[in-house]
Formats: structure tokens, sequence, C-alpha cells
């Protein structure tokens, strides 16, 4: 195994790998963010910033810094081990600079917070083997550097963080204007107050784009879903709408995740699509992967979009 990593590392360092960003066939761009312009609001990098309730303050400079992730508040968790923190220069990123210190991460990332250890660290060794493909490239990059040692020790702390509720769904037939900033976020453009039909999409934009790009350890998002996704998700989640099986055969009763599946409720709406679209095109690979492949096999797009709009709206009770 660790012949295979040092493998695919190589190639990823020395720029042979083809991963780069929506590595995901057939999968819509809009779950998939490339990096994009500036935000609209500048931000003075080198001024102290601060966050409610908290005892520290940081730069935006420091705050951006891949291998020293904020901590707004250190008292509400476990000390992070160092690859969380700090990362590993000079290729991988503190896992907290993206999935924050609360584990409830952001759109182009994913939230890890009520997963198991076990299966975050299978899929960290999936991503490092290949099997599993990520939409950037950057979870291949990073997990192929990782030792297994620091794939559990990750693992296991971010499995001690509780779920959090954070995601409001929205049905809507209209969505503002939006724009996809440098940091993959997708932000409602503020010069223009025209709004543009939503279609077979979901849009999620955090609530206040200050609070999010402090990397605050809990930002608040808006996710508009098309207008009766959720009730058709929820009949395909719940029954399979004879096209599939329910998901909580395998994910559990309150889809909080079992010994065979893990949690899918409350994450990300565009998270979900990634996932369910990796499925059906094959960059998600390996033994639980094969048990999901017949499950979406009949699923449209407009299934995809269904079931993540109502898996978003669900909160998992710990």
């Amino acid at each position: 195994m660790k012949k295979h990593y040092l493998l695919l590392a190589t190639s990823l360092l020395i720029g042979t790998s083809a991963l780069a960003d929506n590595q995901i066939p057939n999968t819509p761009a809009w779950s998939t963010p490339a990096r994009g312009v500036p935000a609209l609001e500048a931000v003075e990098p080198t001024v102290k910033r601060q966050l409610e309730g908290s005892t520290v303050s940081y730069t935006q400079i420091e705050i951006d810094n891949k291998f020293n992730a904020p901590d707004w508040f250190p008292e509400q968790h476990a000390a992070m081990p160092n690859i969380v923190q700090f990362g590993k220069k000079p290729k991988v990123w503190a896992c907290a600079s993206c999935h924050l210190a609360s584990g409830t991460g952001h759109p182009e990332s994913s939230t890890l917070a009520g997963l198991s250890a076990t299966y975050m660290t299978s899929q960290l060794k999936a991503f490092a083997s290949g099997e599993r493909i990520d939409y950037s490239g950057h979870m291949n990059r990073m997990a192929a550097l990782m030792t297994e040692a620091e794939m559990r020790e990750a693992s296991t702390w971010f499995a001690s963080l509780p779920a959090q509720q954070f995601i409001t769904v929205k049905e809507v037939s209209n969505v503002p204007l939006t724009y996809v900033d440098s940091t993959r976020m997708r932000q409602i453009d503020t010069s223009k107050t025209v709004s543009e039909p939503i279609g077979n999409r979901i849009i999620e934009v955090p609530v206040d784009k200050d609070v999010v790009h402090k990397r605050a350890p809990l930002s608040e998002f808006i996710s508009f879903v098309p207008v009766g996704s959720i009730a058709r998700g929820k009949n395909l989640v719940q029954t399979g709408g004879g096209k599939t099986i329910p998901c909580m055969s395998c994910h559990g009763a309150d889809l909080s995740g079992s010994q065979i599946g893990p949690a899918i409720a409350g994450n990300f709406g565009i998270y979900t699509v990634r996932q369910l679209h990796g499925f059906k095109s094959n960059t998600r690979n390996g033994a639980q992967s094969a048990m999901m492949k017949p499950v979406v096999a009949s699923l449209t797009d407009e299934d995809i979009v269904d079931i993540a709009a109502y898996l978003s709206s669900v909160y998992i009770k710990q």
C-alpha cells in the first residue's frame, strides 16, 4: 500500500497526473466550482480580524494560511493533531483549513463532523490510491502524501466532533445572480439586483460572507433548491420511488450512518450531487462504492438534485 501511495504521490508532484478541476464526468459544473474571481468586497490582508465570542484574532493572511488553520475557539474541542492544524509542507494542507475546526466545512469541500473514523480513514486511503477521485484533485494529491498513522489521527479527531445544523434549505423558482470567488465559494453578486431561474440546480451561498471568509468554525448557509425537490427527494430517500432502494436500508433509520454506510444527512447539497455522480461515472470505486453503483444507476440528474436537496434539510440528532 505504501508503495502505491508513493507512486501516485510522485506522479502528482512531477505533474504527470491528469487530475484537474471537475474530474467527475457528466457532473454539472455548478456542483464542482473552479477558482473564480476575488471577492467583490476587499479585505485589508494585514489588519487583525475578530470573531464574535472569540478571544483570538487573525489577519486575513493568517486565516488563509493553508499550513496553520485558524482556531477561533480552541476550548470547544480536543487539541488538533499536527496534520489537522498544520498539515505537512510543502503539499499537504492543514485539514482544518478547508474542513474547519468544527468539521462542518464549506460547499466546495465537505462536512466531516458526524462521520465515523473508520469511514474517513477508508476514504483517505481511497483518495491516496486513486480509487476515489476528488473533483479538484486536491484530496488525491494530499492523501497520497499522508501516512496511515496521520490518516487515522485526522479521522479520529474529526469523528469526535458533533454534527451541527447550519444549512437552511429554501425552495425557490428564481435565485439571485451569483459568482464563484477565488476560494471556490459561491457568493451572491450584490452589484446586481436581478435574479435568474434556478432550473435543475442547487445554489449554496453563505448567509454572511464576512464570517465565512474568516473561516469561522460555524458559518450558516442557504441552500436554494427547485420547488418541490424536498418532497420528491424525501420519497426517493425513504421509499426508493420505484427507481432505487431506500437510503435508510444502508445509512440508518435517521440517515446518521450504520456499520455499512456513512452518515448522509445534513451535508451540503452540491457535495451530495458530486458524490452520486461520482458513483455513476466510476470516479468512486472500491468495495463500499460497489454497493452504491446499482443504487444510482437509474437516477436521473433531477433525481440526484432532489435527493441532495432533501438530505441537506435533514438534521442528524446527536
